[in-house]
C-alpha cells in the first residue's frame, strides 16, 4: 500500500535581503512593520536615517502572468508575507518623496480686523490689494487673520 506524505510547508525564512539604491543587506525578517522600517535604518544607516518612517516602504518583485512586477508589502500584510518568504528573498527598500506644504509668499502680510476696512477701502494702493481683492474679508477672519 502506497502512503502519502503531507507536504509540509517550508521553514520561515531566517534571513532575508533588503535592497535600496543598489545596495543589499541581509537582515532578519522582521515581526512587524515598525521592525522593518528599524531593521532598514540600522542596514542603510547613512541613507535612512532621518527620513521619518512614513516615508519608508517595501515591495516584491513577483513573476505574474509572465511578467515581473513590483509589489507593495503594506503594514497590516506584514507578518503573512514574512511567514511565506524563501531564505534570502530580496525586499526593496523605497522612500516616499517628501511632501512640502508651503506658507504665503514672504510678501504676504495679512490685514488685522482694524486694518481690513482701511484696506477695503484703499485697496489699489497696497502692494497686497491683489490678494485682498480675491479672497472676501470675512474668510480672512474666519482664519484667524
Amino acid at each position: 500500500m502506497r502512503t502519502f506524505a503531507r507536504r509540509q510547508s517550508p521553514a520561515p525564512a531566517d534571513v532575508i535581503t533588503y535592497r535600496f539604491n543598489n545596495q543589499m543587506m541581509y537582515v532578519p525578517p522582521a515581526e512587524n512593520f515598525d521592525q522593518a522600517v528599524t531593521f532598514a535604518r540600522s542596514a542603510f544607516e547613512s541613507d535612512l536615517t532621518g527620513i521619518d518612517k512614513s516615508r519608508i516602504s517595501f515591495s516584491l518583485n513577483v513573476l505574474a502572468n509572465g511578467k515581473q512586477s513590483s509589489v507593495g508589502i503594506s503594514s497590516v500584510a506584514w507578518s503573512k508575507i514574512m511567514s511565506h518568504l524563501a531564505r534570502y528573498e530580496i525586499i526593496d527598500v523605497h522612500v516616499q518623496p517628501e511632501i512640502k506644504v508651503f506658507g504665503p509668499p514672504p510678501s504676504y502680510r495679512p490685514c488685522s480686523s482694524t486694518e481690513g476696512n482701511e484696506k477695503e477701502q484703499h485697496s489699489s494702493s497696497h502692494s497686497s490689494s491683489a490678494l485682498h481683492s480675491l479672497i472676501p474679508r470675512r474668510l480672512f477672519q474666519r482664519l484667524g487673520a
